[in-house]
């Protein structure tokens, strides 16, 4: 456990910045005895120059020079891994020679924190759910040491978070998630689950409190199946509440009982709650008592680097929410050339709005009418047999990508695919649209290619077909020196994932969205050196760039690469997306409010998309209505979800 943080003169000692994480102090004796450990090391030997020093029998110090003349110390317990933490100090001497670069040791003083970062913190993000009522508000005031809201229960907003709030103790940090569990939410559950390493589900302990959370539980385990669970019980001391162990029969997840009103419990609460975190990540905490651990930082989700409060405050509150992100909805913006026609993969929620197709502007249906891609595929034939070199999914729907391509290479055997007929029109419509499983294939050719898009409907056929021709003439331009050699592999054709990309986006991104890279995620399906040489690429270089335009900027790769390769990592769980919403955020009204938004959030909601014109401040536009402006940036965000709002700036 590191414990404390120093940067001090290599020669003299002298202290350029401390930071104490817990209660254990390393005084200037201790850096006194560390200094001459130190230089021992240079006269022994067989002993590495990094070999760790002990300190008082009781500290365990590993150092790092920092340009020649300071050291950065990491002062541990000694129960740490000798190699994890070499690495993290060694990254860390790194990473304060780099930020000496053009700042001054002040700029060390202030963000010490921030530029060590990860190396020093471990973080949990930990959500709340269950139904109105049960005392999940009133359970994170508990934690929060402040007292029960006074009146009974009010319902905090009808939203899909609550809250969320961030506990510093010593160098964990624990991010807490409060949101609401009612239906209308669940289709966000998704994503604010994604990430999450404990998930505690509060019921009120009455049988029909209970009962419901049983159905709740269902619906957590399959949107977040790999996520430990645990069960809190509250208001054990209501007559009517159903003992804990009962309720854990009933509902087969570890529970405890909670009484959230009892301030005596926030201890044992708070202590619970860590040890199941600490647990479940692989880390132990401290045998301290809760009030030598613990501080609150409070904020949202953007304190994802410790210090970030404080340039919150500097800058002004704004908030961020992640991209909610489905990966059948892909409806949030473009991100493409500027001469290139590109489409939607899929547009959701009533929506009418104007797209951009060969430099025109071409009115598109309300989203009820409107064509939704599922599948993109390129196939080249050969030898009269159809391989599909490229297969993008743009839904969850499962195909098999040789039968269609067999389809259509039997259909295309008859007929020929925009054959001639004698009097030189086209004779076989027909052919260039099939129905697969109740779903339409458009079918375009050219010399080389075939390629197949599966859609809902024809409500946007000529758009789609547009942009079908144009993939198909980049194709032809890119690979037309291949063929005179070409040996039959496939896999040469796979960075045509990029052209396609390019035009029909597996998600629309913006270059202003924050970056955050995520530790694993599942295998990626390419065999060829050039796309994976340009995924390790942008993957690699997402930790030093906060946004997705510094990352195109930063790398020497064409634009519609790196943005193709962002699809690529995030459809595959290797990185995710956030958006901020903020008090100056521009959002503009392109589609309609259903029903069941309108009944879960009132007619204010109706009233903020109306406002919403693309031109008006999101602070203006909550000033107008009379609303809370952190109610309404989570409202915001399902919107943009929904498709009835799109962020303009």
């Amino acid at each position: 456990m590191i414990h404390n943080v120093l940067l001090i003169g290599k020669e003299d000692g002298n202290v350029v910045v401390r930071t104490r994480f817990w209660k254990i102090d390393f005084v200037d004796k201790d850096i006194t005895d560390f200094l001459a450990g130190y230089r021992d090391l240079f006269g022994t030997q067989g002993l590495a120059q990094d070999t760790p020093v002990f300190v008082a029998e009781k500290h365990k110090v590993f150092h790092a020079e920092v340009d020649g003349d300071m050291l950065l110390l990491f002062v541990t317990d000694g129960r740490d891994e000798d190699r994890a933490i070499q690495y993290r100090v060694r990254e860390g001497a790194s990473r304060v020679s780099t930020a000496l670069r053009g700042n001054s040791i002040g700029y060390i003083r202030d963000n010490l924190d921030d530029i060590l970062g990860e190396l020093i913190f471990t973080r949990f993000k930990v959500s709340f759910v269950g139904s109105g009522g049960v005392g999940k508000s009133t359970l994170l005031r508990l934690l929060f040491g402040k007292e029960p809201a006074p009146g009974g229960y009010v319902p905090t907003i009808n939203v899909a978070v609550d809250s969320s709030e961030t506990i510093q103790f010593g160098t964990f940090l624990v991010t807490v998630w409060d949101f609401a569990g009612q239906a209308v939410f669940q289709d966000l559950w998704s994503f604010y689950f994604s990430g999450t390493d404990v998930i505690f589900l509060v019921t009120d302990s009455s049988f029909r409190n209970v009962m419901q959370t049983k159905s709740l539980l269902r619906t957590i385990r399959k949107e977040a199946p790999a996520v430990p669970l645990f069960i809190l019980a509250n208001k054990q001391d209501l007559p009517e509440s159903m003992k804990a162990e009962k309720i854990k029969r009933l509902l087969g997840a570890p529970t405890f009982p909670m009484i959230a009103t009892d301030k005596s419990r926030r201890e044992e609460f708070i202590r619970m709650m860590l040890e199941v975190a600490a647990k479940t990540v692989g880390v132990t905490l401290p045998d301290l008592p809760i009030s030598e651990m613990i501080t609150v930082r409070r904020g949202t989700e953007e304190m994802d680097q410790p210090g970030a409060a404080a340039k919150k405050a500097k800058e002004g509150e704004t908030g961020f929410q992640d991209v909610p992100y489905d990966e059948a909805v892909s409806s949030l913006g473009k991100v493409a050339s500027d001469d290139s026609p590109t489409m939607d993969a899929e547009a959701v929620g009533p929506k009418t709005t104007t797209e951009v197709v060969a430099g025109q502007k071409t009115p598109v249906r309300p989203a009820s009418d409107r064509s939704r891609i599922l599948h993109l595929l390129a196939i080249v034939p050969t030898d009269g047999v159809p391989d599909v070199v490229t297969h993008v999914s743009y839904a969850d729907e499962v195909i098999d990508e040789n039968a269609v391509a067999s389809l259509i290479s039997a259909l295309d055997s008859f007929g020929g695919i925009d054959a001639q007929s004698s009097d030189g029109t086209s004779g076989t419509n027909a052919l260039e649209t099939i129905e697969h499983e109740g779903n339409l294939v458009m079918v375009e050719k050219s010399t080389h290619f075939v390629m197949a898009l599966i859609v809902t409907n024809d409500s946007q056929e000529d758009e789609q077909r547009g942009v079908l021709n144009s993939i198909l003439v980049d194709l032809e331009q890119k690979y037309q020196n291949v063929w005179a050699t070409w040996n039959g592999s496939t896999s040469i054709f796979e960075p045509s994932i990029f052209d396609i990309l390019a035009k029909v986006p597996l998600r629309p991104i913006s270059l202003d969205y924050l970056l955050r890279a995520r530790e694993a995620g599942r295998p990626l399906p390419f065999s060829n050196r050039e796309v994976g040489t340009a995924i390790v690429e942008v993957q690699s270089a997402i930790a030093q760039n906060d946004t997705i335009g510094g990352l195109v900027r930063s790398l020497n790769l064409p634009r519609e690469i790196v943005l193709g390769c962002l699809q690529i990592l995030n459809r595959y769980g290797w990185v995710d997306f956030k958006v901020e919403i903020g008090p100056t955020s521009v959002l503009k009204k392109v589609g309609v409010v259903s029903e069941e938004t309108e009944k879960a959030y009132g007619q204010a909601v109706i009233k903020f998309v109306d406002f919403c014109d693309g031109q008006t401040s999101m602070e203006d536009v909550v000033r107008k209505i009379n609303v809370s402006m952190q109610a309404m940036k989570f409202v915001a965000t399902k919107l943009v979800l929904d498709g009835v709002l799109e962020i303009v700036a």
